[in-house]
């Protein structure tokens, strides 16, 4: 189901989720899913393939998460300078001072639950299906990855969100729905993973890959638990992917991202695109034509000089993920930071076939590498971040006890994963991002650890009540 095969036209069945902004999202604008569709074994993957596509909406990976991600951290400046009225939601994530008419957090918001709706209605009309089991359960356990990875942001980003489990078929279905507790959110989360990694398939044939794997809801069950501080609970979910054997760093951190292989031994799970001018390319390093001629992947993806700096010498992870000075479409050479590690050269501008990783092994092993500090300091926990080290060309970790192995795991996941969205949320988790972000002169308050609810949402559902300090 790689790019190459998973986007086919279905949009005109995706209007089944793809619903009006109002009440949340969640209800859709005809009744082709309550008359002659989730008949048959072909509607039902149709569905799927419609949930996957929704990572690639603005408000989900296509945008949103990129600016909540990373450019709310030391990692990425938005780069422009010049302040307008077109630009004033971008720099608020310079700032810090976000208001609740935010379309880049309202579109967060209005895409995980279009998402999640999709999801829901797999889910609501499966049970009942006449198509075989082996499929039922699989499609049954991709919708339920699904909805758990957008719950896990939604839980995270905004805290106590409404939980819908079930298909909305009416206009005003989700017209009071007021706050779950994100303790109830998690159990939902976690009741998914749990019956998701039950039920998916440990690998695919060809013309499947790129579905989520066995593997890929081990992994993301486990970083909800390292989430919720279950350290001991993470470290052995984490340890089932690991000896698994089904995955391994590639010798090379750049092939991670090559287009050429983008479904690879290190990829548990990513986010596919493909290229051809059907809207289904990806511009998150858009290139001209000629491949001298470079552009710095947009204004919101220019990497701080504090990013710059973070890179140790020898770090073979810098030159991949980052430049600092391109050459125009004139031949001159300009100083100016930019994002390279989803430039594909040679692809129209917002039309590359690079993917984007949601989850990899190198994050399995750091997270398990973490686990296992946060139950005790000891040498397996090193061995694992070592190994990440190894393969960027760097020495082994010089970390001795427990307070200064979460440093140097904090340290390394900024540069493994830099510009993949994790800066905030690896804050976050740690409860770290108010002390580095003020320590670097980017003023947050502790209010900021959460985004605030959409104002449009408060408007139209009065049960809804705005996170403290906004």
């Amino acid at each position: 189901m790689k790019a190459k095969h998973l986007f086919i036209p279905l949009f005109s069945l995706l209007s089944l989720a793809s619903c009006n902004d109002d009440f949340l999202a969640l209800t859709p604008e005809t009744d082709r899913n309550t008359t002659n569709f989730y008949q048959t074994a072909a509607d039902f993957n149709n569905a799927v393939v419609g949930t996957y596509n929704a990572l690639k909406q603005s408000g989900v990976y296509g945008t949103s998460l990129y600016w909540m991600g990373e450019v709310s951290t030391d990692n990425t400046d938005y780069g422009v300078t010049t302040r307008q009225a077109v630009n004033v939601d971008n720099f608020q994530f310079v700032d810090h001072t976000y208001t609740s008419l935010n379309d880049i957090i309202f579109a967060a918001w209005r895409d995980h639950y279009r998402a999640i709706s999709r999801a829901n209605a797999i889910l609501t009309r499966i049970e009942g299906a006449s198509i075989a089991d082996n499929l039922k359960m699989q499609y049954k356990g991709e919708a339920q990855f699904l909805r758990a990875l957008f719950y896990f942001d939604l839980v995270r980003l905004f805290g106590d969100v409404p939980l819908i489990t079930t298909e909305i078929t009416t206009p005003d279905g989700a017209s009071s729905l007021s706050r779950t507790p994100a303790e109830d959110v998690y159990k939902l989360i976690i009741s998914d993973l749990q019956s998701a990694e039950q039920a998916l398939p440990v690998s695919y044939g060809t013309a499947d890959i790129g579905r989520v794997p066995q593997g890929a809801a081990k992994a993301l069950l486990g970083k909800v638990y390292l989430t919720r501080k279950d350290w001991a609970t993470a470290a052995a979910k984490l340890k089932e992917v690991i000896t698994s054997a089904k995955y391994q760093l590639l010798p090379k951190y750049a092939d991670v991202f090559s287009y050429a292989t983008p479904t690879n031994a290190e990829i548990l799970f990513n986010v596919q695109y493909k290229s051809g001018n059907t809207g289904q390319g990806s511009g998150f390093g858009p290139v001209q034509a000629s491949e001298g001629a470079r552009i710095t992947g947009g204004s919101m993806r220019y990497p701080t000089a504090d990013m710059e700096t973070a890179y140790e010498a020898g770090d073979q992870r810098k030159s991949f993920s980052m430049k600092s000075s391109y050459i125009d479409a004139t031949g001159q050479s300009v100083n100016q930071r930019y994002v390279s590690k989803y430039v594909q050269f040679g692809a129209l501008a917002s039309d590359s076939d690079i993917d984007f990783p949601v989850l990899r092994y190198a994050d399995v092993l750091l997270m398990y590498a973490e686990a296992l500090n946060e139950v005790g300091f000891n040498p397996e926990a090193v061995t694992y971040l070592n190994q990440v080290r190894k393969r960027a060309g760097l020495a082994d970790t010089k970390a001795t006890n427990q307070a200064s192995f979460r440093l140097s795991i904090e340290q390394e996941r900024r540069v493994e994963f830099a510009f993949e969205n994790q800066r905030w949320f690896d804050l976050i988790r740690t409860g770290r991002y108010v002390t580095v972000m003020n320590a670097k002169s980017l003023k947050v308050q502790d209010f900021n650890t959460l985004y605030l609810i959409p104002q449009r949402e408060i408007d139209l559902n009065k049960s809804l009540k705005q996170n403290p300090g906004y």
